[in-house]
């Protein structure tokens, strides 16, 4: 029997292509909101659907459209946090020390890198420079 009605609209392929739309829209500074998601999906997919047919549609049991939002919105929440200094409120004075603080672990850490690429090229120059036969390294290593 022939199917009756008007052609799905929202298909799980369509629904796919608005899923990464949704989850570039972070990084491109665009607000996750359903408005949003609407009016892109018809600009750009020309698709013309509606916020309850976005955020209820299923596919295999998942809310591929709501789960992308929900995600969407979760990380421009936290690009919104993460972004607010950490220090603003604190004094200049406090601010100083913390810099100087950062800077010693920043020299004391390049201090120890070089220890330890001069130790590895030590240890690199002794196996190059020493005659040893292969077969006797790989029985010590099997062992």
């Amino acid at each position: 029997m022939p199917k009756v009605g008007r052609k799905e609209v929202l298909t799980e392929e369509v629904a796919k292509r608005i899923c990464k739309m949704i989850e570039r829209m972070p990084d491109a500074t665009v607000p996750v909101t359903w408005v949003n998601v609407i009016s892109h999906a018809k600009k750009s997919l020309r698709v013309e659907v509606g916020r309850q047919t976005l955020s209820q549609k299923e596919w295999n049991g998942r809310k591929l459209i709501a789960e992308a939002y929900d995600l969407a919105k979760e990380v421009q929440r936290r690009k919104k946090t993460d972004t607010a200094p950490k220090y603003a409120t604190a004094g200049r004075p406090a601010l100083q020390r913390r810099i100087a603080d950062l800077e010693a672990k920043v020299l004391a850490l390049k201090d120890e890198l070089e220890q330890v690429r001069a130790q590895q090229i030590d240890a690199l120059n002794a196996f190059l420079n020493t005659r040893c036969d292969l077969r006797k390294l790989l029985d010590a290593v099997r062992d």
